[in-house]
């Protein structure tokens, strides 16, 4: 497995920086770190390519570096979205790990951020950090519907943050078809949501059905970030199926306005782009003694 870790070498990355190499011990993955000089800047392109040089070499060994997986380093000159989405692509990076999401509110309209580039070529999994790492992630919430893009979200979760230590919960939000909605039909949405979630958990993860399952009715962004506010997570986990320049435009994704508001680590999946190996850790053939959960606990936040 290759995990590629994008840096600006400024102080807001060192978290994205020091995850990455957590993630590469916990993994056995190879990580590259690499930095893209743009061609706006003070100085020449081959002064500023020297002195990025010179940063990464510096920040990849000890005392700076703690992980001990040692980082290949590549530093490239051009556009800084167009070549980390090339980079993901031609290393087949299985994961893509950046810095926090700068708020430039009109350009990213118009032009996209790096995360929503990343995310619209569904190459991998991005994970954006915001805080560092006191080891593995202990708490996660897993925001989820019955689609395909939460299926890959599941899948990346089970292979790369998740262990038998972690403390998870998924959310769902659910719509009410019209108002006034009578209490019977309400809860008979309500159970078919719940079925759907925990049909998707134990298809793609067996052990998975006995998460607890949170559900929250209302637009999916707020939703999502109250869950969060409550549940308090070291990390957020969820997919997204992307979305073009034009629809980017007049609407802005549910991850998007996420990103925009959120101060944890999150962990987006783009629909396709991960699909976990056949057998792995979660497998309830190695799990020894431990026994099949009982239905997960629901909760309905209305």
């Amino acid at each position: 497995m290759r995990i590629l870790c994008a840096t600006d070498l400024l102080s807001k990355s060192d978290a994205a920086v020091e995850r990455a190499g957590v993630l590469a011990d916990h993994l056995g993955a190879d990580l590259m770190m690499l930095h893209i000089v743009s061609p706006d800047g003070a100085g020449t392109i081959e002064e500023r390519l020297q002195n990025g040089l010179t940063q990464m070499t510096a920040r990849a060994r000890p005392p700076l570096w703690t992980a001990h997986s040692a980082p290949r380093l590549g530093i490239l000159p051009g556009t800084p979205a167009r070549m980390i989405v090339d980079a993901v692509q031609e290393s087949k990076a299985r994961l893509l790990v950046l810095g926090p999401h700068r708020r430039r509110p009109v350009r990213d309209v118009l032009e996209g951020s790096l995360v929503e580039k990343a995310l619209e070529s569904r190459r991998c999994p991005v994970l954006i950090v915001h805080h560092r790492p006191r080891g593995l992630y202990r708490r996660v919430l897993l925001a989820l519907d019955a689609t395909a893009a939460s299926a890959s979200a599941v899948s990346a979760a089970a292979t790369l943050v998740l262990t038998r230590e972690t403390a998870a919960q998924v959310v769902h939000v659910y719509h009410l078809p019209y108002a006034g909605i009578p209490e019977e039909n309400l809860a008979n949405l309500e159970r078919d949501s719940i079925r759907a979630v925990r049909n998707l958990l134990e298809r793609e993860r067996s052990y998975f059905g006995g998460f607890e399952i949170r559900l929250e009715q209302g637009e999916p962004a707020g939703a999502i970030l109250h869950a969060v506010g409550e549940y308090q997570p070291d990390l957020l986990v969820m997919g997204t199926r992307g979305m073009g320049r034009l629809r980017r435009a007049m609407s802005t994704s549910v991850a998007n306005r996420v990103l925009q508001e959120i101060e944890r680590d999150v962990l987006i999946v783009p629909e396709g782009s991960f699909v976990g190996p056949v057998q792995d850790r979660w497998g309830f053939a190695g799990l020894g003694d431990v026994q099949r959960p009982a239905a997960p606990e629901v909760r309905v936040d209305r």
